[in-house]
């Protein structure tokens, strides 16, 4: 390829195949558009698949969390803890039930929440949300044993289980995660009494007829349709060959850039190249886009950069200069791949 010959190649899309049209389009064929024949079933099918006891299907993962932090008693003037690297959509859930986020900095090890960093960051806090992000896991078991409520945000990290330390685990379904249903969230637990709450604040008119007596602060609707219910059924069929596709991307770029460092996630949701010494991944993420390969710096989920909050969180910045996410999703083929990787020992 000539080098004015300019390709695009996003850094995420939607992952589907054939099966995921046809469940679609059959649903929508019968007619039936409310969520409620194939509600149940779909969420039978995600309880089966997180090892959970109980699940609940949203229009979005905004308002799965938002059942989740409810459910775990989180109310008005509660702190709960959120690390600074995480999507500003977690940081505005808490804030919507009147509760006041606790910004803490991520580790050293891995841009993730560290019980070490918790030290000067608790300030009386009962509540935890952990995020694993970029397909990388949190050690749960350190907030546990610090008796912290834990909300598991497992948006970036789908696969077969959820972590049984946390009270309360949430999954968003959108398109650039690793299964979605178009838009949409679950919330899944192993606690009958949270998942009656859940159900309470997710379906206010049943609650009401139920005569159900709660002190949520407000609640919400946030239905699904049977499209998008038969969708996810598909897509949770799908998992291995979803993961299979993507991890044959994750080898040719370790093929191609076997020389340069790549931190190795649990869950091949996102490629991160950690960058020599010297170079800036927001600098090069800008270069790349303008080659018109779109390639992400760990910076675009900084909350206090995202939502200009004050703080200092020297090991985010650090990761903020250190880390590229480049193109991972089952849209690529071997001259895209070939591509992006021309394109980046260009610039370095």
């Amino acid at each position: 390829m000539s080098d004015d010959a300019q390709m695009k190649v996003s850094h995420s899309f939607p992952g589907y195949n054939e099966e995921v049209l046809k469940a679609a389009t059959r649903a929508l064929q019968a007619g039936c558009f409310s969520g409620d024949r194939l509600k149940v079933e779909v969420e039978a099918r995600l309880a089966s698949f997180t090892h959970a006891g109980y699940a609940q299907v949203t229009g979005s993962g905004f308002a799965a969390l938002q059942a989740a932090l409810v459910a775990a008693g989180v109310r008005s003037a509660e702190k709960v803890i959120v690390p600074v690297v995480t999507c500003p959509g977690v940081y505005h859930a808490v804030r919507s039930l009147g509760a006041e986020p606790v910004l803490v900095d991520v580790g050293t090890e891995l841009p993730l929440l560290d019980a070490e960093q918790l030290a000067v960051g608790m300030m009386g806090a009962r509540f935890v949300i952990a995020p694993h992000m970029f397909g990388l896991s949190v050690d749960l078991l350190p907030l546990h044993d610090r008796d912290l409520i834990i909300i598991e945000d497992c948006a970036q990290r789908q696969r077969p289980e959820r972590d049984p330390l946390a009270a309360v685990s949430v999954y968003s379904f959108s398109p650039s995660k690793l299964q979605t249903m178009g838009y949409g969230g679950g919330v899944v637990t192993d606690n009958a009494t949270l998942h009656n709450r859940i159900q309470c604040f997710l379906s206010p008119d049943e609650a009401e007829q139920s005569g159900a007596v709660d002190d949520f602060p407000f609640r919400i609707h946030a239905p699904v349709a049977d499209f998008q219910c038969a969708m996810l059924l598909a897509q949770l069929d799908r998992y291995q060959d979803t993961i299979a596709c993507r991890q044959t991307w994750v080898e040719e770029y370790d093929r191609q850039l076997g020389d340069w460092q790549r931190l190795q996630t649990d869950v091949p949701f996102r490629y991160l190249l950690r960058l020599p010494e010297g170079r800036s991944a927001p600098e090069l993420a800008q270069a790349l886009q303008q080659c018109g390969v779109s390639a992400w710096p760990l910076g675009s989920q900084l909350l206090h950069h995202t939502l200009k909050l004050p703080g200092d969180y020297p090991n985010a910045e650090c990761w903020q200069q250190q880390l590229l996410s480049l193109p991972l999703h089952e849209g690529l083929d071997e001259t895209r791949i070939n591509y992006v990787c021309h394109q980046l020992r260009a610039l370095l």
